[in-house]
């Protein structure tokens, strides 16, 4: 395993990528949040990210949970931390994936063809030699959410086509399967209506029939010829369920006071259809660069922090999710607060500060906005659970956390543009899950001021914990359920 490693590491040198050094570059006076802030910078972070981006180019094209992209990147890691004078350990987690052999969507007849085609997880597959349909859609300007929606539609024996609505694709696809449709093909609706999502099922049981997903204008372009003259497809979708491993990756200061652990953490597994660079490699980045610039320091901090890289986040939230359920109830009182942060880099950003409006999360919030509000950059708070990441794995068991986003779906506003500047009408990231979330399409403004503001956070929280664990101790943190559907 190491001179596999070496050999990578090797390669990044000769392609020009320089490791960064361990501890900080220089030193900066005032306070450790104040020092952490100084030294932990934009340009630090993007030679991480110019070693995973490596990665990916090596390893396929991605850094997928499941794939040789991420064991890579856990190993950069890994690596980097030990150099640095940590104690570095992996902790295996098992999973259930999903092993997807065939998706295939071929459009009959004369102009037909294949069409890119991505099958839902943990939905059941078709026979082996596929099925063979009429396409058919609900009425024009109807979601598919109730039967009414198909009223004069012959769903029956059909594959249905439709966008992702309110009511959740499990509801669409009850709907459809209901009326005897044999399949579903769903879209979302974005202004980058060339891009393709995977879907997650998130209670198997509620799938009874093969369900997939295609770009908005492959599932317009269906849903116009299924309400005119008819269209007819061949869909085949074979996958079954399989037992694997992942890993989280996890270092920590030699000093601080154990009974007040503050967790720095993000996932460094991508989705297997790309190379993760804002999601989340930036994150990952950061944490990573943070804990060099605390390495030669780590005897001398007041509380103990944490490190982590969680594995299988895209398969939601699965390395986080092991972690906190393998605490005894003393280690989870033992941690004081947990900082997470997803996209920060995202190439039309926004800047959101997660804020539950009460307990320690809030107050952990208030470091974020007070930190932005002396140097005058923007944000607006939103809710803990408006993004989906490891940080809810904790608040699911009162854990207080707190950490920021750039966003990523959302269609930006025009006072978000006022706010923030970019362009209104458009995703976040439009690159999000998309082959194109690379390191060329980040957005360097918005990493080189986020990245100071997480390591001016933990550097805050590793001094004092006082008010998280006050306004903890006076009202704790709203629980949410566990893991919050995101369909």
């Amino acid at each position: 395993m190491y001179h596999r490693l070496a050999g990578l590491v090797g390669a990044l040198l000769l392609a020009g990528v320089a490791l960064p050094p361990g501890g900080a570059a220089r030193a900066a006076p005032g306070s450790l949040a104040d020092r952490l802030a100084a030294t932990v910078s934009g340009a630090g972070v993007h030679r991480h990210l110019t070693a995973l981006q490596h990665i990916a180019d090596v390893s396929g094209g991605d850094r997928g949970y499941n794939r040789v992209g991420f064991t890579r990147s856990a190993r950069y890691v890994s690596t980097v931390l030990r150099a640095a004078g940590y104690q570095v350990v992996e902790q295996t987690v098992p999973y259930t994936d999903f092993d997807i052999t065939t998706e295939r969507l071929r459009i009959d007849g004369a102009g037909g063809g294949d069409v890119p085609v991505l099958m839902t997880r943990f939905t059941p597959s078709t026979p082996a030699e596929g099925i063979e349909a009429p396409v058919a859609a609900p009425i024009d300007g109807r979601s598919g959410c109730d039967p009414a929606d198909y009223a004069g539609v012959d769903a029956a024996g059909a594959i249905v086509v439709l966008a992702r609505a309110a009511c959740g694709y499990t509801r669409q696809q009850q709907v459809a399967a209901g009326l005897g449709a044999r399949g579903v093909l769903l879209y979302y609706v974005t202004p980058s209506p060339e891009n393709s999502y995977r879907f997650h099922a998130f209670t198997p049981e509620a799938f009874t029939i093969p369900t997939a997903s295609v770009a908005q204008r492959d599932g317009e372009a269906l849903a116009r010829a299924a309400r005119g003259d008819g269209a007819r497809v061949h869909l085949t979708l074979r996958a079954q369920s399989v037992a694997r491993t992942t890993v989280n990756v996890l270092a920590e200061t030699a000093g601080g006071d154990p009974d007040n652990v503050v967790l720095l953490g993000a996932h460094l597994d991508s989705v297997p259809e790309a190379a993760g660079i804002n999601d989340n490699a930036t994150m990952a980045a950061t944490v990573l660069q943070v804990a060099l610039a605390l390495a030669n320091r780590q005897h001398a901090v007041t509380n103990k922090v944490r490190f982590a890289w969680w594995g299988a986040e895209e398969m939601i939230n699965v390395g986080s999710g092991h972690y906190v359920a393998t605490l005894s109830g003393d280690e989870r009182r033992r941690v004081a607060a947990v900082l997470n942060g997803e996209l920060i880099a995202s190439p039309n950003y926004g800047r959101f500060v997660w804020d539950p409006g009460t307990g320690g999360g809030h107050v952990l919030a208030n470091l974020f906005t007070g930190y932005f509000d002396r140097r005058g950059l923007p944000y607006e708070r939103t809710g803990p659970e408006s993004i989906g990441s490891d940080h809810l794995a904790f608040e699911a068991v009162g854990i207080p956390t707190g950490g920021i986003d750039g966003g990523n779906l959302q269609v930006k506003t025009p006072a978000q543009q006022a706010r923030f500047g970019g362009l209104a009408g458009q995703m976040f990231d439009h690159c999000y899950h998309q082959r194109c979330d690379r390191l060329d399409t980040l957005n360097r403004q918005a990493l080189d001021a986020n990245v100071p503001a997480v390591a001016w956070v933990l550097g805050r929280l590793a001094e004092d914990v006082r008010d998280v664990r006050a306004a903890t101790a006076a009202g704790p943190d709203r629980q949410i359920a566990y893991p919050p559907a995101r369909d």
